[in-house]
């Protein structure tokens, strides 16, 4: 019983690396869309709260999938056989649909912002013009 459910763990502990770095793919590409393309401001509350979800899904997805690992073994424990490959089947399904559901979610975006900011053309900074629209030079000291 301990033997699955750590290697379950461990199964776990690779699909939330897989996830955070999905995340974190798309939370960088992000920060370069939104200030360098976009031109807002750099918002640190957007940056907590993203780092609050990272947390949130990590022990939210970590704690379900242990949970559904638990339960059969718990079953079998207190009497209620469950075969073992329906106990392996509910881990696997568990940890590779939900953990690579929102992970695919996230590569998604993190490549559709990384497509659309190789395929932004950035424009160059324009010369400061007068009322009518003539270029103005600017005055250097030394002149």
């Amino acid at each position: 019983m301990l033997e699955s459910l750590t290697q379950n763990l461990i199964n776990i502990g690779w699909a939330m690396l897989i996830f955070l770095a999905a995340y974190l793919a798309n939370v960088a590409f992000s920060l370069w869309y939104n200030i360098k393309i976009l031109h807002e401001p750099f918002d640190r509350d957007k940056l907590i709260a993203s780092g609050l979800k990272i947390l949130t899904f990590v022990v939210g997805l970590t704690l379900l999938c242990t949970s559904i690992t638990a339960l059969p073994l718990f079953a079998t424990q207190v009497g209620w056989a469950i075969p073992e490959e329906y106990s392996d089947l509910f881990a696997d399904l568990v940890i590779i649909g939900s953990v690579l559901l929102v992970s695919c979610k996230y590569i998604k975006e993190a490549y559709t912002k990384f497509t659309t900011i190789l395929n932004t053309q950035t424009p160059e900074p324009e010369e400061p013009t007068n009322v009518i629209g003539f270029a103005v030079r600017e005055e250097n000291e030394n002149e």
